[in-house]
Formats: structure tokens, sequence, C-alpha cells
């Protein structure tokens, strides 16, 4: 764990800081993992459903908005969608076809007069290691609608011919891959998306180097420490990274019974977000708002972040030794 760490603070001591934002930003990264890594499918043997919905900046005009709806599984004999199937006869030892986990995540991203709209499918596939650990990997395909919409923007140029083409919305094929390691308490993870940099074909002629997706490398790792008084200690970090835009985020979770949970995080965009989460039987439920110390925040009443989400599954997984569930950390 300690050599993990030193990688990671070293990697990031070199690492020049700017900022962009090309997709989606999700501040409580740590609650639904599969959002930025498709090997997270079905890696803890539950079948689980979430909604998760951003308003970014909220007072300006045209804000980023942010809306998945995400559902991922793990093939188990017992689990929620094949409860009707034979029961497994060795609970210690996974077979093939448990071994794998689907995902689907369908959403919407508008930043300003941009929108992407569309749906991600995910494969992912787990490996148990003396029933102490889990390797897994994860494949994405997506396609995604992006969209120009000038009605409501202020036009500096008239004549431009991006914006004057009738064709201002199109199809984009992207991918995404994902590896992913975790025991009972410490887990971490390396994704890359848009993987094959599409061209944005926006206009009546392909403009072959200045409009194509970025990709992306995504590092992820936390550790949660346990004390007897029901307490749960998870400090994590999350770094993005982009040709030219690196994204840092430094978080620290603490949660009660595992059902109650408060958590803060720090952006390296000078953002502080505040986290507070709480879980009813299968539903739970997080909400997040992020405090900018940038000169934005004279404008702006801050980003505001909603999660609703429902689990099944519990009573299964528990007869499956080789299947790392998480503490009240919905993967």
């Amino acid at each position: 764990m300690k050599k993990v760490l030193y990688i990671f603070l070293a990697f990031n001591l070199f690492i020049p800081i700017v900022h962009a934002q090309q997709g989606p930003l999700y501040s409580q990264y740590m609650v639904n993992k599969f959002l930025i890594n498709p090997s997270i499918a079905g890696a803890g043997g539950f079948t689980s459903i979430n909604m998760v919905a951003r308003n970014q900046y909220t007072g300006f005009v045209n804000s980023p908005r942010t809306f998945a709806l995400t559902a991922q599984t793990r093939l188990l004999n017992e689990s929620y969608i094949r409860k009707m199937l034979q029961v497994q006869k060795n609970p210690k030892k996974a077979t093939r076809d448990e071994r794998v986990g689907l995902g689907i995540n369908v959403f919407s991203d508008r930043n300003g007069i941009v929108s992407k709209t569309g749906i991600e499918l995910t494969y992912a596939y787990h490996l148990d290691f003396n029933n102490n650990y889990q390797l897994s990997f994860g494949m994405s395909g997506s396609g995604f609608q992006y969209k120009l919409d000038d009605s409501e923007a202020f036009i500096y140029n008239p004549d431009d011919p991006l914006l004057n083409s009738n064709r201002k919305s199109f199809w984009v094929p992207d991918a995404s891959i994902g590896t992913y390691f975790t025991n009972n308490t410490f887990y971490a993870g390396l994704s890359m998306n848009d993987l094959f940099g599409s061209a944005l074909k926006l206009g009546d002629t392909h403009i072959k180097d200045n409009f194509r997706t970025a990709r992306g490398f995504n590092v992820i790792s936390g550790y949660r420490f346990n004390f007897e008084n029901g307490l749960t200690l998870e400090p994590s970090l999350l770094l993005r990274a982009k040709r030219l835009s690196t994204l840092l985020d430094i978080s620290t979770k603490l949660i009660y019974q595992n059902n109650y949970w408060l958590g803060f995080s720090y952006r390296s965009d000078q953002t502080l977000v505040t986290m507070i989460g709480l879980s009813v039987q299968v539903f739970y439920f997080g909400y997040a708002y992020d405090s900018s110390f940038k000169n934005v925040s004279n404008y702006s009443s801050g980003s505001h972040e909603i999660m609703l989400g429902v689990r099944f599954g519990d009573n299964s997984t528990r007869r499956f030794r080789w299947v790392k569930q998480d503490q009240i950390i919905y993967d």
C-alpha cells in the first residue's frame, strides 16, 4: 500500500496541472466507480441500478448539466437476474460464466451549446486469487450523438462555415477499456476512455486535425480502515489525465454502520466538495456540493450532484467467498 501511494505522489508532483472539461465530471466517483472504469461492472457481485444528475456552475445560462443512468450485474447463479436458475453447488470457486460482469450506461451531457447523448455497453471479466484478491478487466463500446445548438449563442462571426452548415448533429462511435484490482480493504484501477479519438465532423467539410475527442486516462485508488465502533474511514484519489489537461481529486469519506456517510474532496481546479449519503435497505442516496475558490464563485452558487440507487443480491453474494464485497461502496 505504501509503495502504491509513493508512486501516485511522485507521479502527481511532476504533472503540470491544467484543466479542461471534455466529458462528464462526477464528484461522487467513489460510490459508483463504474462511471469511470468499465472493469467495475459486476466486481462487487451485486445487481445495481444508479441514477446521477449534476448541475454545474448554477447561475450561469446553459451551464453544464449531466444525467447518467447505469445498471450492472454479475452473472452469479444466485444473482438477481439468474435467481430462477439452479443453485450453485460449490460457492467457494467461480465457474467461467460467474466471472462475467455486464453493464449499461445511458447518458446525456450538455456543456453550453454542445451536447452529447448516448449509450455505452460493457463487458467485464473477474479473476479470483486465493480467495483474497480479485483482478478485473473490462471494455465498453459506446455511441453518442454530438449536437451543436447555436440558437441561444452570441455569434461573433455569423459567416463561420461550421455554424452555417446544416450538419450540426451526428453520431460518434467510441470505446473504453480498464482494469481493477481489489481485496477487502484496498482497491486500485486504471482505465482509458475515448479510445478511438473519433473525429467530430462539424460543417460540410471535415477538418481533420482540429475536432477530435481527446483520449483520457483515469487512475483511481482507495483504502478502507475499519474500526470496532462501526466506523469506516476511506481515503481515495482519482486522477483524470488528457492531453494538456490533468485533474486530481483527493477525497476522504467517513462511514457509520454502513448506513450513513460524510465526505470531503479537494479537486486540483481549486474546488472543495462536500458529500453526504445514506442507505435504507436496498436503496441509497447521495448528495454532493462543489464550491469553487476561483473567481467563478462570484457569479455561481456552486455545483450540485444527486445520486439515487438500488442494489440487489446481498444475501446471494455472501455465499460466494471469492467475490470481494465493498463496504457501502456500491460499485
